[in-house]
């Protein structure tokens, strides 16, 4: 099968610079490029932010942004996407500079051939791949560590609350059927209802922080999704939200506990709901499944809001939550990571501000001779 073309973003103004490059670019053997042009910085800014570049080729001297801070702004937009800067020979320290302030690398212009060029985008793509992937298992490694941490924790507190908090939810019970004045059995539903919110936390709490027992089946990930938006099926169609399912056919099914799956894809579901009708009233939900090298992945993508850069490391805490004040727990998506960390498993989300979110949730394919192996 023939690789698909490196999209690259040229942001060049120089016309002859920017010929010389792709036709650089166009005569590598073994590797095929997309080239797109851009002669100015927003010209360029704006085309990230509507098409999927895999490299950006940037020279820092351009008629609207001159300099390292042509740098800056593209890499603030983009931080994710690898940028080789290009450099006149008079600039070289400039280059160096602008490794050190997040480019992948940096070409001097003049002393640059084809194969120069085809390694150098070759390598910041990979480079950028593997920075990403590092950050990622530390990001994961770091949540994890503290939520083991808190686990332990919630345990032993969970145990001493629960046992007065039965006695008042108990005695709120007794007292509205006491013969006492109405607005005294009203002070008491009251205490109840909130003992039982209390309750409730405490149960999430316990779910969050108990290594628990897997109970697993041969299952399909596809018809729990299905099951899962089943069952919300109508508060969804009540919020104007549309949903828009795309699971694979082919995915394969694996060894994995269908309760606390379900429960895991109705909490990413309801949270999806809950900011697209706070946001907007309405809402777009798409959800997919798929096979990647070996992991079954399933993506739930809505057009809420979406999560600030500062609160993207923090979804996953618990009690972390940008609601008001008793608008949720804050624990839905700390119970997320916790049942698919069971799973041996990974969650992830990306999302900009007014983009939306997306929560991807990838699984390994366990086959059913395997289930005598612990899945944590």
């Amino acid at each position: 099968m023939k690789a698909e073309p490196v999209r690259v973003l040229l942001v060049e103004d120089n016309s002859g610079d920017r010929r010389l490059i792709s036709e650089m670019l166009a005569e590598v053997s073994d590797l095929a490029f997309d080239v797109k042009h851009a002669d100015r910085l927003q010209t360029g800014m704006t085309h990230l932010e509507q098409n999927a570049v895999e490299v950006v080729l940037l020279d820092l001297g351009l008629p609207d942004s001159q300099g390292l801070e042509t740098l800056r702004k593209l890499h603030a937009q983009a931080s994710g996407i690898p940028i080789v800067v290009l450099t006149g020979l008079a600039d070289e320290m400039v280059g160096v500079r602008a490794v050190n302030e997040g480019a992948q690398d940096y070409l001097i212009k003049g002393q640059v051939d084809g194969h120069l060029l085809r390694r150098t985008v070759r390598y910041a793509i990979e480079r950028k791949h593997a920075e990403e992937k590092e950050k990622r298992l530390r990001t994961q490694l770091d949540l994890s560590n503290r939520l083991a941490s808190l686990g332990l924790m919630v345990e032993g507190i969970a145990h001493e609350i629960n046992n007065p908090l039965s006695s008042v939810i108990g005695c709120a019970q007794m007292l509205t059927h006491e013969d006492i004045p109405e607005h005294a059995k009203e002070d008491a539903r009251a205490i109840g209802d909130h003992a039982q919110r209390v309750a409730e936390i405490i149960k999430n709490l316990t779910t969050f922080a108990k290594q628990q027992k897997l109970d697993p089946a041969y299952v399909s990930v596809n018809d729990i999704i299905t099951e899962a938006l089943n069952m919300r099926s109508y508060p969804l169609e009540c919020s104007g939200i549309t949903v828009v399912v795309q699971l694979d056919p082919g995915l394969p099914r694996t060894m994995a506990d269908p309760v606390l799956l379900q429960q895991a894809f109705l909490n990413l579901i309801i949270n999806a709901e809950i900011e697209m009708a706070q946001a907007h009233g309405k809402g777009n939900l798409r959800v997919q499944t798929g096979l990647v090298s070996d992991t079954i992945q399933a993506s739930f993508a809505d057009d809420g809001p979406g999560i600030a850069g500062a609160n993207l490391p923090h979804v996953f805490d618990p009690f972390f939550s940008t609601r008001g004040v008793g608008q949720g727990t804050g624990l839905g998506l700390s119970v997320c990571y916790g049942i698919i960390a069971e799973h041996s498993g990974r969650i992830s989300v990306k999302s900009q501000p007014g983009k939306g979110a997306v929560f991807t949730v990838e699984l390994p394919v366990v086959a059913p001779q395997q289930q005598a192996v612990p899945l944590t």
